[in-house]
């Protein structure tokens, strides 16, 4: 019983790093690997070698070379993942440079338009005040054509009189009936 707690114990300190087998202390809250889905390497052990952990020089040598080995190909793996995370990071830094000028452009956009929204009010507001002025100006027009106000500004505050009979003169010409105003006025 005390081999197989001394067994189930034992590992590599210091992760990825070859170092001596040690025992390792039990961790609190870390769960265990079931035994059964981790397939296990199958050892072929020479008749020679003992059962209890020695071995000979050149097991260990043939052991530190698959180590090696072991380690080499889990580096190239990492140098592997470097350059997919490099397409990855060159990926995402692309995007995120091609959506802050789409950001830019469409603040800019959203300015513009608020900007021409603000012109076109303050248009409205300049045509409204035209359009009051223009009203007020055609009350005048109508007000000051009105023929029996004319007839008492007239007669009351510029004291005009209608003509006398003998202060218009008719007269009827044949050419045309035009009048024009450089022409010569008859005499009778």
């Amino acid at each position: 019983m005390a081999r197989k707690l001394a067994k189930r114990h034992a590992g590599y300190i210091a992760g990825s790093v070859v170092t001596k087998e040690e025992l390792a202390p039990r961790r609190k809250g870390v769960k265990r690997i079931n035994q059964s889905a981790v397939p296990k390497k199958t050892v072929v052990r020479k008749p020679s070698q003992k059962r209890s952990g020695t071995f000979t020089r050149e097991e260990r040598a043939r052991i530190l070379r698959e180590r090696e080995i072991g380690h080499e190909l889990q580096q190239e793996r990492l140098q592997n993942k470097t350059s997919a995370n490099f397409f990855l990071v060159f990926s995402v830094a692309l995007f995120m440079g091609i959506m802050g000028v789409l950001c830019f452009h469409y603040i800019q956009l959203q300015t513009k338009v608020n900007t021409r929204m603000h012109r076109i009010e303050q248009k409205k507001k300049e045509i409204e005040v035209l359009k009051q002025k223009n009203d007020a100006l055609q009350n005048a027009i109508s007000a000051a054509l009105d023929p029996e106000k004319i007839f008492t500004i007239a007669t009351e505050e510029l004291g005009m009189v209608y003509p006398g009979d003998h202060q218009v003169i008719e007269y009827k010409k044949q050419e045309s009936e035009y009048v024009r105003q450089y022409e010569n006025i008859p005499k009778h």
